[in-house]
């Protein structure tokens, strides 16, 4: 029996249904095509989803273990995975979470117990690649190289790409020329902000926000034009997933400048979207289309792993599967879908043997690190047009730093 738990707030809110869609589309497909594990259906529990921050999860967390729960799919918040995970580790759950990125969460202070995995790139390989673009920008129109400007929601995540970033760029003469902290759900002042990062341009800039990001940017570029229309300063932008969204279907649209967006770039954890998996998607719900799919292909893979770590370990104990999980990506024959993978190890067995997996899901090839966060892996990069169209995402591998 597999628990998840999401939240229905901050810039989680934007992801949930994507990813509760994903996790009942895995569920269908291991049980309906594929006979579920052990001659019995694997079992979901009732999503629990967080409406607010600072929740308490601790009676949750021991409904589920009650019931029968021994590993939890996971999309929330750094805090709230942090105050969750000594209930998690009391009742000896494995836990596959699909969204953190935080460093707090592997610091010595937080038990894990060994359980916890993490699937997206953590703030640490983000930050390197951040900081690489501003090391390397030779623009006269942009800020001296390796400066950034930094805004962000004042969480911990967003506290954490900060120390990130100071980690990368002070060892090589970079500098946050400044930072810019505001509460969720309120950016404040646009102009105000503005002026603070046009005072000191960057070579780079960091949003590390959602979808306030676009009026943003367009008083921004706005500022930057002379009398002929052409920015005096220039520099690239970078945007964090909750923000990479396609304006021109948002409301925000008609108040955008034409333009605004033509330096930034985005992204999302992930490979390329596959016709399947979209039209996966698109048959529960065609709204799709318009909020995207990000992090369902790792919602989708979460459960999936999870089969195949209890098929790998013999297993649906939690501290076995929490080994398994590693174990089944980087293992000997490739496979690319539950039955495949499972029938590798199911056939070694009927022999007398073991084999191992190497299993590529949704999200494309993925390892793990020795703390059991994503050590490689794939993510996809957005641009948008001059008329703030979003293009389409081009696929591009990470790696820890």
């Amino acid at each position: 029996m597999i628990g998840q738990i999401g939240a229905n707030y901050g810039r989680m809110a934007k992801f949930e249904k994507a990813i509760e869609v994903a996790i009942a589309c895995a569920r269908l497909d291991v049980n309906a095509r594929w006979d579920g594990l052990f001659g019995h259906e694997v079992e979901l529990a009732e999503r629990y989803v967080m409406q607010e921050p600072g929740e308490d999860l601790t009676t949750v967390i021991q409904e589920m273990a009650g019931s029968g729960v021994t590993c939890v799919i996971t999309s929330i918040d750094e805090e709230s995975l942090i105050a969750a995970m000594p209930a998690l580790v009391e009742a000896g759950m494995a836990v596959i979470d699909v969204f953190t990125s935080g460093r707090d969460l592997r610091t010595t202070e937080v038990q894990t117990a060994n359980l916890l995995v993490r699937l997206c790139p953590n703030d640490a390989t983000i930050a390197a690649q951040y900081a690489e673009v501003s090391l390397g920008s030779t623009s006269d129109k942009a800020g001296p190289t390796g400066t950034v400007a930094y805004l962000s929601e004042d969480t911990l995540q967003g506290r954490s790409l900060l120390y990130e970033l100071q980690q990368v760029l002070h060892p090589q003469g970079g500098s946050i020329v400044s930072e810019q902290f505001y509460a969720v759900g309120d950016f404040g002042d646009i102009g105000a902000r503005v002026k603070k990062v046009l005072a000191d341009p960057p070579a780079l800039l960091v949003f590390n926000g959602g979808e306030e990001a676009a009026p943003f940017l367009s008083a921004l570029h706005s500022a930057t034009l002379d009398g002929g229309q052409r920015p005096e300063v220039e520099f690239p932008k970078r945007l964090a997933p909750a923000a990479t969204i396609d304006y021109s279907q948002e409301p925000v649209a008609e108040d955008l400048v034409p333009g605004c967006l033509a330096s930034a770039t985005g992204f999302e954890p992930g490979d390329a979207l596959t016709v399947p998996h979209e039209n996966m998607m698109l048959n529960r719900s065609t709204e799709f289309l318009r909020t995207g799919y990000a992090y369902s292909q790792h919602g989708y893979d979460a459960f999936t792993m999870l089969c195949l770590a209890a098929q790998h370990a013999l297993s649906v104990e939690g501290t076995a599967l929490a080994a398994g999980l590693p174990a089944v990506l980087t293992g000997s024959e490739d496979c690319t879908d539950y039955e495949e993978c499972r029938r590798v190890m199911k056939t070694a067995l009927e022999a007398g043997g073991r084999a191992t997996v190497a299993y590529t899901g949704r999200m494309g090839p993925l390892e793990l690190g020795p703390h059991s966060d994503a050590r490689t892996g794939q993510m996809r990069e957005y641009t948008w047009s001059d008329a703030n169209v979003m293009e389409l995402g081009n696929p591009t591998g990470f790696e820890a730093a």
